[in-house]
């Protein structure tokens, strides 16, 4: 199964349960069924985009020398500005910027703090 088709029947699935199932729900089992719809919508974006987020770690490690390895390029930096070990400079910054965009887009594209974020980052 290709991850177009994965994709399509994710979106088909979150379809039938927002406009067959949840109208005919109400309080705790309309909430999740909600929930459920909202990360099938989550799996799909990471399906679409997860690859490129995964790239762009990819390519930090390589230029900080980070080990793949050792865990998340995310955790090793986080570890390595509070441990003084690695400087917070405009490179780190602007990754960091970037990856929140990226993730957040994911999680969530209709945030509103993402809106703001690329209005205010990405000048």
């Amino acid at each position: 199964m290709s991850g177009t088709e994965s994709i399509e029947l994710l979106a088909a699935v979150r379809q039938f349960l927002r406009e067959e199932v949840l109208p005919e729900l109400d309080g705790f089992k309309a909430y999740t069924t909600r929930v459920a719809a909202n990360a099938l919508g989550i799996v799909a974006r990471e399906l679409e985009m997860g690859a490129g987020l995964a790239e762009f770690d990819k390519q930090i490690a390589s230029t900080l020398d980070l080990d793949e390895q050792a865990g998340p390029v995310t955790r090793q930096i986080a570890l390595a500005l509070r441990d003084g070990t690695m400087a917070h400079d405009q490179r780190i910054l602007s990754y960091l910027r970037q990856r929140t965009l990226h993730a957040c887009a994911i999680d969530n594209p209709k945030y509103s703090g993402l809106h703001q974020a690329r209005a205010r980052w990405l000048r």
